[in-house]
């Protein structure tokens, strides 16, 4: 039997001597890895401040109480926190309005494999008098929905009411369990008033996360990771496709062997992570999928668009993932010589582990020919893209490009960037430079406004980085920034936020030209729906939350202006820079 050690607090399976349950599921949560509970107020969940505050005088384990003032802001940082810290978080919210409140963070959680515990609140159902915890409120009969759960069902791994006759401790551990077992991702638990203030009879037991174990990914079977190896060694257009292997950040050091030992060039689709390093010579230097000869896919849901960019039925198609059908989406239409239902920390080893013993010296020599031209290949793409950026530092108005370029000038090697620019985001991805795992994040659902509440939940958990977002300015508006930008200053995590603000809609837009391109609306240059212009002023707006707001419209300001709210930021205050764009429509016509 494990023993788990916390300050002066000892738990062998759990032995915990508290007054309440909601005390059992605090220590529960902190024993399971939740260093914040993202706490947004609500008239029946008091039990969470009440047990954190006892925790803290008794020296009790307990996450930290962050109050942040928006439910949607709470789960994006919730998920910031996840991503970086690599440990389950968890929210707080009030009954089924605030979990509604969550909005589209919630798709983010689950398209993104956050492994967050999200709480809720029930209302109470117990007759006024009848129990503590009872109603004794009129809006609480009011607060009764059919099935609190089903609102998130479609969106978590579980769902669960705590009922009377449940271990509350034990039932954190298994939720944080499901929750960091592969597919890692949310889980959602009620809890009903008058269940979290019952009295606990004497000592509470209840096993920990740990001490139930966490699912571990099987190894490859050898025989399939040889015919991997042997179709990767034979091809002479191999290409790596990655997306989100990144969210476990030992995979990149072992993607990175495999790749340079068979010179296999990388490519990235709908990614969300940082994969591979994005300066080395193998990264962005392959082919298209449709051109490979062998394909080695690692958690990648999306590497191409099947029928229209598919590979050859000739090309060996090997696929990695812990969840190799793709449980979560609905439609699927990939096919794979290979399926490996593992990791890709464990493919990558045994994968290398097998051509090593397959190389023939015709082969290192080959390899080696393909490793000369990717890396004069990406001398020209880096060298064109740094001509192409100063060429754009050139024009009026600020062209996107130069604002990207000079992003990537002030990020430090540690520095964690947030890309949540949507149109403006492939010239952020040209010239991020990132080479370090965990230093690059977008969201891995579809769902705008996610970057400020997972910068200050990323800023919380590594407080030593930069952490800094790129954001176009609808999402930025989606994103509900007042809230983040008010936590980052109350709690001390301050980040900088950089606006593309082309007062633009890219649906509303190019993809209403695209939809018809000779329609009434495109030929009368009606973009209603599409365009917000005047935009809101961002950094009045950053101002009034305690933070630092500065407007930008020159591009020779723009580096300049970068680096002042890096300053900010580092002096402990949120920044907000707002970059004047040309609308997308107008973009097309420059």
């Amino acid at each position: 039997m494990t023993q788990t050690s916390l300050g002066n607090y000892e738990a062998s399976w759990g032995q915990y001597g508290a007054d309440e349950w909601s005390d059992a599921m605090i220590a529960s949560m902190k024993l399971g890895g939740v260093d914040n509970l993202f706490f947004v107020s609500g008239s029946e969940i008091a039990f969470w401040q009440e047990s954190i505050a006892k925790a803290k005088e008794r020296e009790w384990p307990a996450p930290r109480l962050v109050t942040v003032t928006h439910e949607g802001v709470a789960l994006n940082a919730a998920a910031g926190d996840a991503m970086v810290s690599g440990k389950p978080s968890a929210t707080a919210v009030h009954v089924d309005v605030g979990t509604l409140n969550c909005g589209a963070a919630i798709h983010t959680v689950w398209r993104g494999s956050y492994p967050v515990l999200m709480t809720a609140g029930t209302g109470p159902r117990g007759f006024p008098g009848s129990m503590t915890g009872g109603r004794d409120s009129p809006v609480q009969w009011v607060q009764e929905p059919r099935d609190q759960g089903e609102i998130v069902r479609q969106y978590t791994k579980v769902d669960h009411r705590l009922e009377h006759q449940d271990n509350p401790g034990m039932m954190i551990s298994r939720l944080l369990q499901v929750a960091m077992s592969e597919p890692k991702g949310p889980v959602y638990l009620t809890v009903p008033r008058e269940t979290a203030m019952q009295r606990l009879p004497g000592v509470t037991r209840f096993p920990t996360r740990d001490e139930m174990g966490l699912a571990r990914p099987a190894w490859p079977d050898p025989a399939d990771a040889r015919r991997a190896a042997e179709w990767l060694i034979k091809a002479d257009n191999p290409l790596l496709c990655l997306a989100k292997s990144g969210r476990n950040p030992e995979s990149v050091e072992h993607v990175v062997r495999l790749a340079e030992l068979l010179a296999l060039p990388v490519a990235e689709g709908h990614t969300d992570r940082l994969n591979f390093p994005t300066t080395h010579p193998l990264f962005g230097t392959g082919p298209a999928p449709k051109d490979a000869d062998a394909l080695l896919v690692m958690e990648s849901p999306i590497p191409y668009s099947p029928g229209i960019d598919s590979p050859q039925s000739s090309t060996k198609v090997i696929w990695v993932d812990v969840d190799p059908v793709f449980s979560r989406y609905k439609t699927m239409e990939h096919r794979a010589d290979l399926w490996l239902p593992v990791s890709t920390v464990g493919a990558a080893q045994a994968i290398y582990e097998a051509a090593t013993s397959l190389l023939t010296t015709g082969d290192i020599s080959r390899i080696a020919d393909r490793r000369a031209r990717l890396e004069e290949r990406k001398r020209e793409q880096v060298a064109a893209a740094e001509e192409a950026a100063l060429k754009a530092g050139q024009r009026r108005p600020i062209h996107p490009r130069w604002v990207a370029y000079q992003l990537g000038q002030i990020l430090e090697p540690d520095t964690i960037l947030l890309d949540d620019a949507l149109s403006s985001a492939p010239l952020v991805q040209t010239y991020r430079g990132r080479t370090q795992p965990s230093t690059y994040f977008k969201s891995g659902g579809s769902s705008g406004g996610w970057g400020s509440g997972a910068a200050f939940g990323a800023k919380l958990a590594r407080p030593q980085s930069d952490v800094i977002l790129a954001t176009g300015d609808g999402y930025f508006m989606f994103g509900t920034p007042m809230a983040a930008l008010w936590a980052a200053a109350h709690h001390g995590a301050p980040f900088l936020s950089i606006v593309f603000v082309n007062r633009s809609y890219s649906t509303g837009t190019r993809g209403l030209i695209g939809t018809y391109p000779d329609g009434s609306a495109v030929s009368a240059g009606n973009y209603d729906g599409g365009l917000f212009d005047p935009p809101p002023d961002f950094a009045k707006m950053a101002e009034s939350a305690n933070s630092y707001g500065e407007t930008v419209t020159e591009p020779e300001d723009v580096g300049p202006a970068m680096r002042r709210g890096l300053e900010h930021v580092r002096n402990g205050t949120p920044a907000v820079l707002a970059v004047m764009l040309p609308t997308l429509v107008e973009e097309m016509s420059l």
